[in-house]
């Protein structure tokens, strides 16, 4: 009897479901905005020498190294947060169109230092501090919010209220009564960020050359988006 019983409850589980799939609907989408600007950066440097010898590009690069590392320590309050990839080696040759063939040009030794900046007021100070080394090039600045997934729920709350004034408006309008929401569907993203927190992009300074994308010191506006599909029964 218990089998029985309990494949009659499914059946009616499904049944409901099917009438629920085929009953008439509204269906509307809402969005959700927030603003704010980013209060922290993560910021990759990259060091690069071509020197005659391998051990000559190795020692430029460790003194190189050791000066970015203490000046980043200033600006960070834990510095187990700053992260220091292994030391990268490679032979650099080069196409001579005179001789119609490679040539030799030196050893390269590389190497990239990446921390995250908390206080964005600092930024001038310290790009203008680690410019005066021997580093090749600021290579990445990733503005973010630390309470970025905050405001994406500040989003999506927001995005759900602005789906439910309109589905309420609409029925109101075409005189229908409404029934329970059926299904909601969201997605959420900041515009121009990597992930949820995040304002990405890249410059580079050309071995402290003219050229790139130059630096901002505070970043660009983040905005926190959510949207919402929302489908309501109608009674």
């Amino acid at each position: 009897m218990k089998k029985i019983f309990y494949c009659l409850m499914a059946i009616g589980l499904i049944a409901q479901s099917a009438m629920a799939q085929n009953s008439p609907k509204i269906y509307v989408t809402g969005v959700g905005k927030v603003t704010a600007f980013p209060n922290a950066a993560e910021i990759t440097l990259a060091m690069k020498f071509v020197r005659p010898t391998l051990r000559e590009a190795i020692n430029e690069n460790q003194k190189t190294a050791s000066q970015v590392l203490a000046i980043t320590k200033q600006y960070v309050l834990d510095t187990n947060e700053i992260k220091v990839s292994l030391i990268s080696t490679d032979k650099v040759m080069r196409w001579d169109a005179t001789l119609k063939k490679e040539v030799f040009v030196g050893f390269e030794s590389s190497q990239k230092i990446i921390f995250t900046l908390k206080e964005l007021a600092a930024m001038q100070n310290f790009t203008e501090a680690v410019l005066k080394t021997k580093i090749y090039e600021i290579e990445k600045v990733s503005y973010f919010h630390t309470d970025g997934a905050n405001f994406v729920r500040q989003a999506q709350e927001m995005a759900v209220a602005d789906a439910l004034e309109t589905t309420n408006r609409l029925a109101k309008a075409a005189n229908v009564k409404l029934g329970k929401v059926f299904s909601i569907e969201t997605n959420s993203s900041p515009t121009g960020g990597r992930d949820n927190s995040v304002d990405s992009y890249n410059f580079h300074t050309y071995g402290k050359g003219m050229g790139g994308e130059g630096v901002s010191s505070s970043g660009q506006l983040i905005h926190f988006t959510a949207t919402v599909k929302m489908y309501t029964l109608l009674e």
